[in-house]
């Protein structure tokens, strides 16, 4: 089941093994960023320009090699490069909660909308362990959403997602879920380390649930951006402070036993739940047109990229939210 195509990690190379891989890989060409970056550490250290407040910091440089580009990248070390991507967060986030956001674990699963949130993360300083779960490729149809290339089609979705990532930071430590969350390995997902906050981004309603009782027994908080033609609802379901909390909020008609006990749970099934999670007087008309014809006129549920991008603007700042 599932993606079996293997993902290679960037490799930071130290100074020591350098010459070895550039003699083993003389055709890799170098992108080099390291004066620029230390141009602005200078700025950043030293706003005011005055010589006599210049600081004497020399940052210590790193070199990442990006096996999927075979690129070869000269770039600060880890703490002024965090230092340098979230300077201009500064005052509107302390340093003390960056770090604390930096230090969090959020899980994301299901990475259509859910790419766009996990590099939204990564662009707020926010996750630096992130585990991300999805069991597709990549479809052309998918290139209305995702910012992907046809270059890409093909190649499984969590990889592209942590590609981005790496390539926003190359420190960040991603953990893959290539079969998307199962009944095999959602404890692990949950665990090791542990979530701070899990996002829900699947279509499976079965999983949907188990998502949800599993963020209860771990107590923690579930979120879900819902794309309704151009609105978009936000779900949050506190099960961190609130352990009497039934899943869905309690919009659900039972507890999910109905989903869990059907074996083959079918399309109209699939919209009586849809609705019920969402509300009916929450659904625009021509979505809730769309969510009749599915199985039907449409293969999958109509998502429109400009509610998207909103999408992983919102969950940046709710999660932030939620972690401070």
């Amino acid at each position: 089941m599932g993606n079996k195509i293997m993902f290679e990690n960037p490799k930071i190379i130290s100074a020591e093994e350098l010459e070895s891989f550039k003699a083993d890989n003389p055709q890799v060409p170098i992108v080099d960023i390291f004066d620029r970056q230390c141009a602005e550490l200078a700025k950043i250290n030293n706003p005011s320009g005055k010589p006599e407040d210049q600081p004497t910091e020399v940052p210590g440089e790193s070199f990442v090699y990006y096996p999927w580009s075979d690129q070869l990248l000269r770039t600060v070390g880890k703490e002024s490069l965090f230092k340098i991507r979230t300077n201009r967060n500064r005052e509107l986030i302390s340093a003390e909660e960056q770090k604390k956001l930096a230090n969090s674990v959020v899980g994301v699963a299901g990475m259509s909308v859910g790419a766009g949130i996990a590099i939204g993360l990564v662009y707020s300083g926010i996750s630096s362990t992130l585990k991300i779960a999805d069991h597709d490729d990549l479809d052309t149809s998918n290139l209305n959403r995702l910012r992907e290339t046809l270059l890409d089609v093909g190649k499984p979705k969590t990889h592209l997602a942590a590609q981005h990532v790496y390539e926003l930071d190359p420190f960040s430590d991603v953990r893959l879920f290539n079969d998307g969350v199962t009944a095999e390995n959602i404890d692990s997902f949950f665990s090791d380390p542990d979530l701070d906050v899990v996002v829900d981004e699947i279509d499976d309603f079965k999983m949907k649930v188990m998502l949800r009782l599993k963020a209860k027994e771990f107590k923690v908080p579930l979120l879900m951006f819902t794309s309704l033609g151009d609105n978009i609802l936000i779900d949050v379901e506190r099960h961190d402070t609130d352990t009497d909390l039934r899943i869905f909020n309690g919009l659900l008609h039972d507890d999910g036993r109905e989903i869990l006990n059907n074996p083959n749970i079918d399309q109209s099934a699939v919209r009586r739940y849809s609705v019920e999670v969402v509300g009916q007087e929450y659904i625009p008309t021509r979505a809730l047109q769309s969510v009749s014809q599915m199985g039907r006129s449409l293969v999958g549920r109509p998502q429109l990229y400009s509610t998207i991008a909103i999408d992983g603007g919102l969950a940046a700042f709710t999660i932030r939210r939620l972690i401070l």
